[in-house]
C-alpha cells in the first residue's frame, strides 16, 4: 500500500504539472498569464465572500456585544426580532418536556377489586355454612367451588380460607391497601410508552378530573405486588395479621387500571407547539436601541443585527448593485492585498511567479492559515489563540524570508480588513509573524523547530501581555491570555511540522531539512550505491565534497550541490560493472560491445537514474542531477572508436548524453565536479600545477562546448569554482612521509 503513495504523488504533479524550480522556464504565453490572473481572481474571490470574518456582512460601524457604543443608536423602523432557530428548538424542547403524557384511567377497576374481595369473603363464609352442616366438613368440595368462582387464587390461599376465623378483617386491611397504596395512582399494564416518553409527568385522566403525576409513581404489575408486600408489613405492626396469607389473597385481585392515550397527548402537544411566538421582541420606530457610552448587551446586538438584515433586504429589492456593495468593496480590498504580493514577486522573486503550482502552494497556505483562524473564532475561542505563525513559519521554510515576510504584512491586512479593520489582530499578525518568519530563516533540521516553537511563543505570549495591560484588564486575565499566546505559539509550530511535507512533496519544493535527510549515507539508495557500486558510491562522495566547496565559494546552495552530488550516479546501480570505476578486471567488458552499444549503456545510466530515485521519491531538485551532470555532451572515446571503426561523422549526435543542459549553478558544478573527478585520477603526478591546468582544461572544454550556456554561471564563478576544486584535490592528493619498515632501518632513522 504504501509504494503506491510515490506514484499517486508523481501522477497528481503530473496534473498540476509540478517542476523543480530549475525547469520552470520563464512563461509568457496567454495561457499562462490567464491562469496566473485567474488563480488570483479565485483565491480573492473565495476569500473574499466565504471568509466570515467578524460579522460578514454587518454594518462595518455596527456596535457589537461587549462593545461600548459611541452615539445613541435610534430605529429608523419597526424592527422585528425573531427567535433563533436555537432558541426555538430550545422551547420546542421544553414544551416536549412540560407536556404531561396522557394516561386515562379506568375508575371501575379498582371498584371491581375492591367487589371481589366482598365476593371472596361471602363466598367463603357461604362455603362454611354450607360444609358445617356436613360431619365431618368436605374440604375437597370447598376448595373446589373456590377454585372455580376465582381462578387466580393459588391453592394455598384456598386451602388457608377454609380454616381462617378473621377473614372479614384480612379483606377490610386489603381493601384499605388497595385504596390508599395501589390505586392512589394506578397500575399499567406495560410501562413501555411511560420510557419513551420526554417529560417526567404524566396526566391521569378520571372521568371529568385530571392530575399530575411523576410518572415513577406509576406501578406495573410486578411493583403492585411488591407494594402490596410492603404495605402489609407495615399493618402488621399494629394490627395482628397474617402477611403471607393476606398477600396470597390479595395480589389475586389487583388489575390494571391505566393505559395511554397516544392520540390526546399528540393532540396537546400539537397544539401547545403550534402556540409557539416565533417573535421575540418588537422595536418600534425612534426607539433608542442602544445609548451613548453603554455596552452592549445580548439582546441589543440581536436587535441591531436584525436592524442590518431588514436594511438589506431593503437594498436587495432596490436591485442587486446596491446589495452586492459590501461584498464586492472586500473582494476588491482583498485583491489589492494579494497584488501587491503579485508584484513583489514579479520583481524580485520572478522563479516563484513563474511558476503556477507555487503560487496555488502560496495560496493554499493562505486558505490554511484563514481556516484554521474562522475555525477557532466560529467556538469562540480566545483570539489569543489563533495560530498567526503558521503561515510565517510555512512560507518561510518553503520559499524564504523576504517572501515570509511580505506573505506576513499580506496575511496582517487581510485579517485586519476581515475583522471590521481590527487593529489589534492586525498588529498581532505582525509582530508574531515577522518574530515567526526570522527565527524560520535557516530550518535545517527538524530539532530547529523547537528554535522557532520557543521564539513563536514568547513573541506571542509577551504581545498579548502588553495589549491587555494597555486595555486595564483585570492581572488573572492578563495571565490567562498570555497563557493562550504561549500555546498559540507552540501549536502553531506543531501544526507546521504535520503540514510542511505534504506541501514539499505536492508540489515540488526541496527544503534544507529534506536535503538533510536524504544527505543520510544510510539512505537505502546511498546503501545499494555502495555495495553493489563501491567505486561510483567513492566517486560520489569525491565528487559531493568538491561541488560544496564550489558552491560555497560563489554563493550557491552548498548543501542541494552535495547532495544532488551524492545521488548523480544512482543510475549505475544496476549494470555497475560496465563503468570504469567499478572494473576491478584489466580486461573492460566494452571490448566486446560495438562502441554504439557501449555509448548506449552507458547513456542509460542517467534515464535509469532518474526511474530509481522516483520510485524512492527523491525530490526533483536532486533528480535533476542525474539528468544534467552530463548534459548533451559527446561520450568522445567511443564516437572516435566508432570512427576508427568507419562509421559516419554525422553520427556524433548517438552518442550524445541525452541531458538537458544544466539548468542552475548547482548542477553545473556537479557537471564539472564529475569530470574533475574522473580525469584527477589519470595523472601520473598529482603536482598542485598539473591539478590546476586539468581543472583548468576541463573547464574550458565544458564552455567551450556550450553545455554552460544555460546555467547562469559568470566567467568569475568559474575562477572561483577552479580554486575551490584544486584546494581540494591539492588536499586530497597530498603525500606523506616513507616511514622506514625494518628495524635496521628504524634505528638509522632514529640516528
Amino acid at each position: 500500500m504504501f509504494s503506491l503513495i510515490p506514484k499517486i504523488k508523481r501522477r497528481i504533479k503530473k496534473v498540476l504539472k509540478v517542476q523543480s524550480e530549475s525547469r520552470q522556464l520563464p512563461r509568457t504565453s496567454v495561457h499562462s498569464r490567464t491562469r496566473k490572473l485567474l488563480l488570483l481572481l479565485l483565491a480573492s474571490v473565495l476569500i473574499g465572500v466565504f471568509y466570515p470574518g467578524e460579522d460578514l456582512y454587518d454594518p462595518l460601524d455596527m456596535p457589537r456585544e461587549g462593545e461600548i457604543a459611541r452615539e445613541d443608536v435610534i430605529a429608523p423602523f419597526q424592527i422585528t426580532v425573531h427567535k433563533t432557530d436555537r432558541e426555538l428548538d430550545e422551547e420546542e424542547q421544553m414544551i416536549r418536556l412540560t407536556v404531561p403524557l396522557v394516561v386515562d384511567c379506568d375508575t371501575e377497576a379498582a371498584a371491581e377489586a375492591t367487589r371481589g374481595l366482598r365476593r371472596f369473603l361471602a363466598a367463603v363464609d357461604s362455603l362454611k355454612d354450607s360444609t358445617a352442616l356436613v360431619a365431618p366438613p368436605d374440604e375437597r368440595e370447598f376448595e373446589a367451588s373456590l377454585s372455580e368462582m376465582f381462578p387466580l387464587l393459588s391453592r394455598d390461599a384456598i386451602k388457608e380460607s377454609f380454616n381462617r376465623d378473621d377473614l372479614k378483617k384480612t379483606v377490610a386491611v386489603l381493601e384499605e391497601v388497595l385504596r390508599e397504596d395501589i390505586y392512589e395512582v394506578g397500575v399499567m399494564l406495560d410501562r413501555t410508552a411511560l420510557k419513551k416518553a420526554v417529560g417526567r409527568n404524566v396526566l391521569i385522566r378520571r372521568g371529568e378530573r385530571e392530575n399530575v403525576y411523576v410518572r415513577d409513581r406509576i406501578l406495573n404489575s410486578a411493583e403492585a405486588n411488591g407494594r402490596l408486600l410492603t404495605a402489609l408489613n407495615h399493618r402488621r405492626a399494629t394490627d395482628s395479621l397474617d402477611v403471607e396469607y393476606s398477600y396470597l389473597v390479595g395480589h389475586a385481585f389487583i388489575k390494571p387500571n391505566l393505559a395511554v392515550n397516544t392520540p390526546e397527548y399528540q393532540r396537546r402537544l400539537q397544539l401547545e407547539l403550534s402556540s409557539i411566538d416565533r417573535i421575540k421582541e418588537v422595536v418600534e420606530e425612534g426607539e433608542i436601541i442602544v445609548r451613548d457610552g453603554v455596552r452592549i448587551t445580548g439582546r441589543q446586538q440581536a436587535v441591531l443585527q436584525q436592524m442590518a438584515r431588514t436594511m438589506r433586504s431593503e437594498a436587495i429589492q432596490q436591485g442587486w448593485p446596491a446589495a452586492f456593495l459590501p461584498v464586492l468593496a472586500r473582494v476588491i480590498l482583498v485583491l489589492a492585498a494579494f497584488s501587491s504580493l503579485y508584484i513583489f514577486l514579479y520583481y524580485f522573486r520572478r522563479e516563484i511567479f513563474n511558476s503556477n503550482p507555487k503560487l496555488l502552494a502560496l495560496f493554499l497556505v493562505f486558505s490554511l492559515q484563514l481556516f484554521l483562524i474562522h475555525l477557532l473564532s466560529h467556538w469562540g475561542i480566545s483570539s489569543s489563540l489563533y495560530p498567526l505563525a503558521v503561515l510565517p513559519v510555512m512560507i518561510t521554510i518553503l520559499f524564504d524570508t523576504e517572501v515570509g515576510i511580505l506573505s506576513t504584512m499580506t496575511l496582517a491586512l487581510l485579517l485586519g480588513m476581515m475583522h471590521r479593520f481590527d487593529f489589534t489582530i492586525t498588529l498581532a499578525a505582525m509582530a508574531v509573524g515577522t518574530v515567526a518568519t526570522l527565527s524560520s530563516r535557516r530550518v535545517r533540521k527538524r530539532s530547529h523547530f523547537f528554535r522557532i516553537m520557543l521564539a513563536t511563543a514568547i513573541a506571542s505570549g509577551l504581545y498579548v501581555f502588553l495589549v491587555e495591560h494597555l486595555k486595564f484588564a483585570p492581572t488573572d486575565e492578563i495571565l490567562v491570555e498570555a497563557g493562550y499566546g504561549l500555546v498559540s505559539g507552540v501549536v502553531s509550530v506543531l501544526l507546521v511540522i504535520g503540514v510542511l511535507p505534504f506541501f514539499e512533496s505536492l508540489f515540488g519544493i526541496t527544503t534544507d531539512i529534506t536535503l538533510l535527510e536524504l544527505s543520510d549515507m544510510n539512505h537505502p539508495l546511498l546503501k545499494r550505491l555502495a555495495v553493489e557500486a563501491p567505486g561510483t558510491y567513492q566517486h560520489s562522495i569525491i565528487v559531493g565534497n568538491l561541488s560544496e566547496s564550489a558552491a560555497k565559494a560563489i554563493g550557491a546552495n552548498s548543501l542541494l550541490a552535495r547532495v544532488g552530488a551524492y545521488y548523480h550516479d544512482i543510475g549505475k546501480i544496476e549494470v555497475p560493472e560496465y563503468f570504469v570505476e567499478n572494473q576491478l578486471s584489466v580486461k573492460s567488458k566494452h571490448d566486446a560491445l560495438s562502441p554504439s552499444m557501449s555509448s548506449l549503456i552507458l547513456s542509460s545510466h542517467v534515464k535509469r537514474g532518474r526511474q530509481l530515485g522516483e520510485e524512492a521519491d527523491i525530490p526533483d531538485d536532486v533528480l535533476n542531477f542525474v539528468e544534467e551532470h552530463h548534459g548533451t555532451i559527446v561520450q568522445s572515446f567511443f564516437y572516435n572508436r566508432a570512427l576508427e571503426q568507419g562509421e559516419d561523422p554525422s553520427v556524433i549526435d548517438k552518442y550524445r548524453y541525452p541531458g538537458p543542459k544544466p539548468q542552475i549553478r548547482e548542477t553545473a558544478i556537479a557537471m564539472l565536479a564529475d569530470a574533475v573527478e574522473a580525469a584527477s585520477r589519470t595523472l601520473d603526478e598529482p603536482k598542485p600545477a598539473r591539478i590546476e591546468n586539468l581543472i583548468q582544461k576541463i573547464i574550458n572544454d565544458r564552455f567551450q562546448s556550450g553545455e554552460l550556456d544555460q546555467c547562469p554561471l559568470t566567467l568569475k564563478d568559474l575562477a572561483r569554482i577552479k580554486e575551490a576544486f584544486a584546494q581540494v584535490l591539492i588536499a586530497s592528493f597530498h603525500h606523506r612521509v616513507v616511514y622506514p619498515s625494518t628495524s635496521d632501518d628504524l634505528e638509522a632513522a632514529s640516528e
